[in-house]
């Protein structure tokens, strides 16, 4: 391996002892590194990741009160903060199982254990930047979204490093899945497990084979892998995605479990497991994934409402009302100041409402739902639009009902003027329970204003029209 100066190489060390953040400092000053910076928690490492680009990370797992490595790798990555190519050291004193799995899955470049001497990390350092002044271009072209030219400089340093040829070929091959060259990533896989059965290749091939929606393949390549390796977790991930695809998803649910007992810090796992759970109508595993989901969740960037929601939603299938409504409680301390993320909740505290028997409550939360919807109905998640229907129909406001399905059905008709055309239609909904309960002269006015702003809703306007009828009968 060549000999090169890492002086210009820019790192960032977060770690929540101060102490520890001076000695490794001392430690890279010593190695030659002239550019440090330094973080306490994740925050503010995020902060400094927005602002600049570094060569090396090196974080600690536990990072105290907040987000801890893991976490934070995990935001970092899925906000697009780590160029390809940043080297990602992962430090830490503890060698749990749990949590080596779960720092493990988000893929750090190395797995340093505390304390370790100078001389171990200059070693794995010089090791991993060789790697990356050799894949340098390579990066560059794919953190600029050339896949063209980055596959082929992969071409040119795989026949001037031809030590690293199989380094390389995995790297050419998830730039081709990227692209979108599904036959050419399925080939540099298959060209790889001619030298050796990679574990890497078996699960790209089984990737890629998923990609071609070529699922029967993809499920024997990782039954196999996985028949290699038990605990190569992201293939129990693929394999239920497979079978999910197949409707099989009793089978998919128990493979999520499998990988749970192995892994069960992954928070999107425990979201997918929850999900499956629930659509099995398996209470037991859905709840628990779904309190799993909610706990791995409040200090990641993979947190949602709908862990909370699906859990409410669980306790509504099985009628424990009750307990949706503590859930509903929590999860507001937690996303009340999204907007979307509020009108989720009101719209779930609606459900929760009716099915405790408070409709006129159900009904204003609904109207506060409607209201506050983040964006147009027919450009919600089918979910939400199919909930809103739902709970219209359960809070028998039907016409809203007919309304809201025109227009998810036509987009293109649907104006800026719906929230308050739903506002109406909800008045019109009054006025026919009042008419309903005999109470014929309250319920002309709330007709006539709903009539008055939707002069084309031919049904309203006859619903106002009818109680006038009525009413000048009752009083002739």
């Amino acid at each position: 391996m060549p000999t090169f100066d890492i002086s210009h190489f820019r790192f960032l060390h977060i770690d929540d002892f101060g102490n520890y953040r001076s000695m490794l400092r001392s430690i890279l000053q010593q190695m030659g590194v002239q550019y440090i910076d330094s973080a306490k928690d994740a925050p503010t490492a995020l902060e400094l990741l927005q602002e600049n680009e570094y060569d090396v990370i090196l974080c600690d797992y536990n990072l105290g009160e907040g987000q801890n490595g893991q976490q934070f790798l995990e935001e970092a990555k899925y906000r697009g903060l780590l160029p390809y190519g940043t080297i990602f050291i992962m430090v830490t004193a503890e060698n749990t199982m749990d949590m080596v799995m779960a720092a493990v899955e988000y893929r750090p470049d190395a797995y340093l254990s505390k304390p370790f001497p100078k001389e171990i990390l200059l070693n794995r350092l010089k090791k991993l930047m060789y790697k990356k002044e050799v894949f340098n271009e390579i990066y560059q072209a794919y953190n600029e979204k050339n896949y063209k030219q980055a596959l082929q400089y992969c071409d040119r340093q795989m026949k001037q490093h031809p030590k690293l040829a199989v380094d390389i070929g995995k790297l050419k091959a998830e730039i081709a899945i990227t692209a979108g060259a599904y036959d050419l990533a399925e080939s540099l896989y298959n060209k790889a497990l001619t030298i050796r059965p990679f574990e890497w290749a078996q699960y790209g091939k089984a990737k890629t084979l998923f990609a071609k929606k070529d699922y029967e393949q993809a499920e024997m390549v990782l039954e196999k892998l996985l028949a290699q390796n038990k605990n190569y977790v992201e293939a129990y991930d693929l394999l239920a995605q497979i079978l999910r695809k197949k409707n099989h998803t009793k089978e998919a649910q128990k493979i999520l479990e499998t990988a749970a007992q192995i892994s069960p810090k992954a928070i999107t796992r425990q979201q997918q497991l929850a999900e499956v759970a629930r659509s099995n109508n398996d209470f037991t595993i859905a709840e628990k994934s779904f309190k799993n989901a909610i706990t791995l969740g409040k200090h990641s960037y993979l947190g949602r409402v709908e862990d909370f929601t699906g859990l409410g939603k669980l306790y509504l299938d099985h009628d424990k009302p009750a307990k949706a409504s503590k859930v509903l409680n929590d999860a507001a301390h937690r996303y009340r100041k999204d907007p979307c993320n509020a009108f989720q909740l009101t719209l779930m505290e609606s459900m929760v409402q009716n099915r405790l028997g408070n409709t006129e409550k159900a009904r204003k939360l609904y109207a506060q739902a409607l209201d506050n919807m983040p964006d147009a109905v027919q450009n919600l998640d089918k979910s939400l639009q199919d909930e809103l229907i739902q709970l219209s129909e359960d809070l028998q406001e039907f016409e809203m009902a007919q309304s809201l399905r025109r227009d998810i059905d036509n987009p293109q008709q649907a104006d800026e003027t719906s929230r308050e055309k739903y506002q109406y239609l909800m008045l019109n909904g009054k006025g026919m329970r009042l008419y309903e309960d005999k109470r014929i002269k309250e319920s002309i006015p709330v007709f006539q204003q709903a009539a008055d702003n939707l002069p084309d809703n031919i049904s309203v306007n006859m619903n106002a029209a009818q109680a006038i009828i009525m009413y000048l009968r009752q009083t002739t």
